[in-house]
C-alpha cells in the first residue's frame, strides 16, 4: 500500500515539475487519472502482442539515413511512438536503446528509477530481471502516468545497445500519453528540445475495448 500511495504521489507530482518547463506539459495530461495498482497480474490464456521500440542516438539516426523536420542529431528519439492494443491483451514492450549517455533523474522524478505497473513489477535488462535501475545509470524512462506504468532504461555500453523488456496487461481502455522523464533534452532543465516533441520522446498508447 505504501508503494502504491508513493507512486500516485510521484505521478501526480510530474504534472507540477514537468509542466513548469515550456512545451512539455502535454506529456502529463494523464497524470491526474487514478492509479489503481503498481503491479498487474497476467490474464491466463489472454492474447499476447509485442510492441517493439528503439531509442536512436544521433549517430544511429545518421547511419540509418533518418530524415526528420528537426534534422539529424536533434537528440535521442524513440521509434514506434504511438500504438494500439486491445483490453485484455498481454503486451510485451521491448525497448532497444543505443544511448550510452546517462541522464539521472532529479527531484520528485527520482522515484521513476523503479519499475511499476508491469507483470510482477519487473522488467528484464538484457535478459536479467530487475525491479529498478540505479539512478546514475538511467538514460531514459518509458512512463505512462495514466496507466501507472513505468520502465527505466539504463545506459547502453559505448558503441553497443541494451534491450529492456516488460509485460503489461491492458485492463483499462482509453488513450494515454507516455513520455520520457529523464532530463535528456536541451535548455536549463534539459527538458526542452526533443523532450517536448510528440513522436520523438513522447507518444500515445490506445487501449481499445
Amino acid at each position: 500500500m505504501i508503494v502504491i500511495v508513493a507512486l500516485v504521489s510521484i505521478l501526480a507530482g510530474l504534472g507540477v515539475s514537468v509542466a513548469a518547463v515550456a512545451g512539455v506539459a502535454r506529456g502529463v495530461r494523464a497524470a491526474g487519472e487514478q492509479v489503481t495498482s503498481s503491479k498487474t497480474a497476467a490474464v491466463a490464456g489472454g492474447p499476447v502482442v509485442t510492441e517493439s521500440m528503439e531509442i536512436l542516438t544521433g549517430e544511429v539516426q545518421k547511419e540509418r539515413h533518418i530524415v526528420t523536420p528537426y534534422g539529424a542529431g536533434f537528440g535521442p528519439m524513440y521509434t514506434n511512438t504511438s500504438w494500439a492494443v486491445h483490453a485484455g491483451d498481454t503486451v510485451v514492450i521491448r525497448i532497444k536503446s543505443y544511448d550510452d549517455g546517462p541522464a539521472p533523474l532529479t527531484g520528485s522524478q527520482m522515484m521513476l528509477d523503479q519499475v511499476h505497473g508491469t507483470v510482477g513489477g519487473i522488467e528484464t535488462v538484457n535478459g536479467k530481471p530487475v525491479s529498478s535501475v540505479a539512478n546514475d545509470d538511467i538514460t531514459h524512462t518509458f512512463t505512462v502516468p495514466g496507466l501507472g506504468l513505468n520502465m527505466a532504461i539504463p545506459a547502453a555500453p559505448t558503441g553497443g545497445s541494451v534491450t529492456v523488456v516488460a509485460r503489461y496487461v491492458a485492463t483499462r481502455s482509453g488513450t494515454f500519453t507516455w513520455q520520457c522523464y529523464a532530463p535528456c533534452g536541451s535548455g536549463p532543465n534539459s527538458m526542452g528540445g526533443p523532450m517536448s516533441v510528440k513522436g520523438w520522446m513522447e507518444g500515445t498508447i490506445r487501449v481499445l475495448s
